[in-house]
């Protein structure tokens, strides 16, 4: 029973940590202009030196007899550790930026409410595990408060694509074409009244104005039309994020009973960083066989594969973040993992809006301030969370 308190009290502290850490990142990395593969790389590597440091300090392995560490099937488990790392920090991550680029915040975040019953299924199949019925209402109150909190959050950010979808898309090429096309229109009515003899030209400038209009038609319809295959590409990667991210928890689960949490984030956090930086490595000296077009056109714009060039400040914000993102809450959400059940663990890992709603108020102030409606989707989450840690078997 104790462990299983510690395991929720870890996975509630984890996601204060990563609240903390996004707050302290803010808007400091969206300012330098890297991409998240850049912040995906400069993370992963640095918290696998703290992560390496942990385990010289702490241990690599839960296993005291060294004939036992010998007779199991250690380099089979640093190897699915590995390619869990690969499914969820490198794929997974890069599905749900490309989603939230695609849908937005808002939708993701609804998809994301999918998370803790995908891990329940995923718990029940796969790892034998089986949680008490009330804990279903725990799950479902945390996830609708946590997703009414989100919601609110995005409102004030101008969330409307929710109501307006293909409109938005139609609009802007209309307008653009409109005041052309009122030109040509201008142009052939002048021309006919100065010369009403040369009718075949004339008609020349009507079929040219019909077929501008079809092609500005055509490429209003081939807009809309990406637009709807963005869109369902957007959910695709965000429900295909929900599986990643559980599949990569149940094999961090089956195979890194053995290890400690600092070895498990070491292999998982640094496969992925060592597999970025030859990612990274290969762009620049394609870079430098190529002839850089692109670069002198962008001017100072960063490449997605390079670090941007922050001050001293900057990057020790962004390493204060990686602090708490990347090495705290890790760190605790992998002790939970072992601790409590999947599902119990992947809900609790989804409460950081809650915290995040609470810390902004107290870095920005009123500017800040949540709402009535944020408070109780955050109190729902709460006796959501009370409902797991008394029925968490």
């Amino acid at each position: 029973m104790e462990g299983e308190i510690s395991g929720i009290l870890a996975a509630i502290f984890a996601q204060l940590f990563m609240a903390i850490g996004f707050v302290v990142w803010d808007k400091t990395w969206n300012a330098s202009g890297g991409s998240a593969f850049a912040l995906n790389l400069y993370k992963c590597n640095l918290a696998s030196i703290g992560f390496l440091i942990a385990a010289f300090i702490f241990g690599f392995t839960t296993i005291a007899d060294k004939n036992e560490i010998e007779s199991s099937p250690y380099i089979e488990s640093v190897g699915y550790l590995i390619l869990s790392g690969f499914i969820g920090i490198i794929v997974g991550d890069l599905a749900w930026l490309e989603a939230l680029r695609q849908i937005g915040a808002a939708r993701v975040l609804i998809i994301d409410t999918l998370k803790p019953f995908s891990a329940a299924l995923f718990g029940w199949l796969l790892l034998d595990e089986s949680i008490h019925k009330v804990a279903f209402s725990g799950i479902a109150f945390t996830v609708v408060g946590i997703l009414i909190v989100g919601l609110e959050n995005e409102r004030g950010g101008g969330d409307s694509e929710l109501i307006a979808d293909d409109e938005e898309v139609q609009s802007p090429s209309r307008d653009e074409n409109y005041s052309d096309e009122s030109d040509d229109q201008k142009q052939i009515l002048s021309n006919s009244s100065q010369d009403d003899k040369n009718g075949d030209e004339n008609e020349d400038q009507k079929q040219n104005l019909s077929n501008a209009t079809k092609e500005d038609t055509n490429t209003s319809t081939a807009l809309k039309t990406k637009s709807i295959w963005d869109k369902r590409r957007g959910y695709a990667l965000a429900i295909g994020n929900i599986f990643l991210d559980t599949w990569g928890s149940v094999l961090t689960k089956q195979h890194g009973s053995q290890f400690t949490t600092w070895s498990i984030n070491l292999v998982r956090f640094g496969s992925a960083g060592l597999f970025m930086i030859v990612v990274s490595s290969l762009m620049r000296i394609y870079e430098r066989l190529r002839v850089a077009r692109n670069q002198q056109e962008n001017g100072n714009i960063t490449p997605w594969y390079r670090l941007p060039k922050l001050n001293w400040n900057g990057w020790l914000k962004i390493s204060v973040g990686v602090l708490f993102v990347t090495f705290c809450c890790p760190a605790l959400s992998n002790y939970a993992l072992f601790k409590i059940a999947l599902a119990l663990a992947l809900t609790l890992g989804s409460i950081t809006p809650m915290y995040a709603l609470f810390l902004e108020w107290m870095f920005y102030g009123a500017s800040k301030k949540p709402t009535l409606r944020a408070i109780g989707g955050a109190s729902l989450a709460i006796v959501g969370v009370v409902i797991l840690g008394l029925f968490n078997k």
